[in-house]
């Protein structure tokens, strides 16, 4: 019971879920062709961007340092959340869970960096923005993987379960932030309860 009391388990979760997000858990994002896989396919996540289309570039020169970068980053929050799941109450424990929230937060940032690479290079190659969710036709010609043309092929863009994953652990490490900043104002309010009261007694 002792344990249990100091684990804070909603940063714990936090962490636990945080483990579906690394670069194995799969694309955050993809666009690829509704009725045939030969059209294109775009695959983006914080830690890479791949496209396969005749006429793009596989990746751009930014995404693979900023996903390396990004990958460190969540290795070093994973074992900060871990680590002040177990010492929330400390100094340090209080200072890694800001720090996993900030980490956490970069992973979005990155997508946005990945997410506009490509869409920067599907408009320079085809003049088109693919739809950032649901199906819908493209207004361009072309060429498939198979060297067919396509004309206003069918597209479909959706997000993948790792983007969603990562608001939930957000969350959690936000609300356990907010818990345990509450649990300490109420004991300090306390204390100074206390020390009134002694401090009225001896007066008297």
């Amino acid at each position: 019971m002792g344990l249990l009391r100091r684990i804070d388990v909603l940063a714990l979760l936090g962490a636990v879920v945080a483990l579906f997000l690394g670069p194995a858990s799969g694309p955050w994002w993809t666009v690829t062709g509704a009725t045939t896989s030969k059209v294109l396919s775009v695959q983006i996540s914080p830690f890479y961007l791949q496209a396969d289309a005749t006429g793009l570039s596989a990746t751009t020169f930014f995404s693979v340092p900023l996903g390396t970068f990004t990958s460190l980053l969540l290795i070093l929050s994973l074992i900060a959340l871990g680590a002040s799941s177990f010492h929330a109450r400390t100094w340090w424990g209080k200072l890694a869970a800001y720090f996993s929230l900030c980490s956490m937060t970069e992973l979005y940032l990155s997508f946005l960096l990945m997410y506009h690479g490509a869409l920067t290079m599907l408009l320079g190659a085809y003049g088109i923005v693919p739809p950032y969710l649901g199906t819908s036709h493209l207004g361009a010609n072309i060429v498939g993987l198979d060297l067919n043309s396509y004309l206003n092929p069918l597209v479909t863009s959706n997000f993948g379960v790792p983007f969603y994953l990562g608001f939930l652990s957000i969350g959690l490490i936000a609300t356990s932030l907010i818990v345990n900043d509450t649990v300490e104002k109420r004991k300090i309010r306390g204390q100074r309860g206390v020390a009134a009261i002694f401090t009225t007694d001896s007066q008297s």
